[in-house]
């Protein structure tokens, strides 16, 4: 990515300029984006935590009934009434068990059977989940469709915030029992997926065209599916060892983007950072009683120069604002300059405001 300038204001201090770009300066391909499949992925499940000091929601008919569930699992049935049904009533009143979601990340390689993963407990109704213990709880997959039991959780909680006594967490809590891994070829192709701070139309076609340009196997391997996406046909000589493949393809050296044109204002640090590429339209600034002027622009008053991009027709957001330090503007006024020339569509380039 092409440089950036970030101004510190009030007093609009210029802290990083714009340096001369090296000729060799890359990415690795990985640092952009990742091969679909190697994402975090969910596993969750519905539990009961016991040993809670009068904070459950025994009185939950729903926590009665998985609570009755658990026993019969455990070997010890409940009584039932007349009609062959559980009698809830014979549990009413047990007030140290909750009902609780539990859930837990898988990393972006996957879990393999006996590892362990933290979890989180998260109360459905219960006041506190302080001193709770969560007991053996099937974890399953993110798709509603599967019914692969993943893991098991279990464990004594620990609360984090005593601010929120409904949530706690289970260090080590989740022990895998079914290896859970994406699959990150699909039909001899590999999918690449652009880091959100990246995705363009502009940038995956340009990253397949380097693929393309950096490859000799008698055909285009690599093409740009949307702003977010790039597929790869795994080459022959490497469809036995696709992860061979996919290392050497994260591995793969890419020139740095050509065009950087965010502005990012930071409100409450007083500070902005430009693109190098950010360009602004004819207009002419004033602040007291001083204008700057932009684009062949009539001034009158005290004018300050500015200086030019590099054609001599454009000029560069960032040299407005090393004019706007010229003359000390105060950071409030600078920040609602620039915010005045996105609403006047003088400001070439995506302004986001934090």
């Amino acid at each position: 990515m092409s440089r950036s300038a970030c101004f510190y204001l009030p007093f609009v201090a210029l802290l990083l300029g714009f340096l001369a770009r090296p000729a060799l300066a890359d990415h690795k391909l990985g640092d952009l984006c990742r091969i679909k499949g190697q994402e975090e992925n969910a596993l969750h499940g519905i539990g009961l935590v016991g040993g809670l000091k009068g904070t459950g929601d025994g009185d939950n008919k729903q926590t009665l009934k998985a609570l009755a569930r658990y026993m019969e699992l455990m070997g010890h049935r409940p009584g039932t009434n007349a009609k062959g049904d559980v009698a809830l009533d014979d549990l009413k009143g047990v007030k140290n068990v909750a009902l609780v979601f539990v859930s837990a990340t898988v990393p972006p390689g996957g879990a393999q059977q006996g590892d362990l993963l933290d979890c989180t407990i998260s109360a459905i109704s219960a006041k506190s989940l302080a001193g709770g213990q969560l007991l053996l709880t099937e974890m399953k997959g993110p798709r509603p469709d599967d019914k692969t039991v993943y893991g098991l959780a279990k464990g004594p909680i620990s609360i984090e915030d005593p601010a929120s006594p409904q949530t706690g967490r289970i260090s080590q809590g989740l022990q895998v029992e079914s290896r859970f891994q994406n699959e990150f070829v699909k039909n001899g192709k590999l999918v690449l997926v652009m880091n959100k701070d990246h995705a363009s139309f502009q940038n995956t076609n340009y990253l397949a065209e380097r693929i393309n340009s950096q490859t000799d196997f008698g055909y285009q391997p690599a093409r740009a599916i949307d702003q977010v996406k790039i597929e790869v046909t795994i080459p022959k000589l490497y469809e036995e060892n696709p992860a061979h493949f996919a290392g050497l393809l994260l591995e793969t050296r890419v020139a740095r983007f050509q065009t950087d044109t965010k502005v990012i204002i930071s409100e409450r640090k007083k500070a902005v950072i430009v693109g190098a590429d950010v360009e602004i339209g004819a207009v002419a600034v004033m602040h007291k009683n001083r204008i700057i002027q932009t684009g062949g622009t009539e001034a009158t008053g005290e004018f300050v120069p500015i200086d030019m991009a590099n054609d001599g027709t454009k000029t560069k957001l960032a040299a407005l604002v090393d004019a706007l330090n010229a003359l000390k503007v105060p950071a409030e006024d600078v920040i609602d300059i620039i915010k005045l020339l996105k609403q006047k569509q003088a400001l070439f380039g995506e302004l986001i405001i934090e």
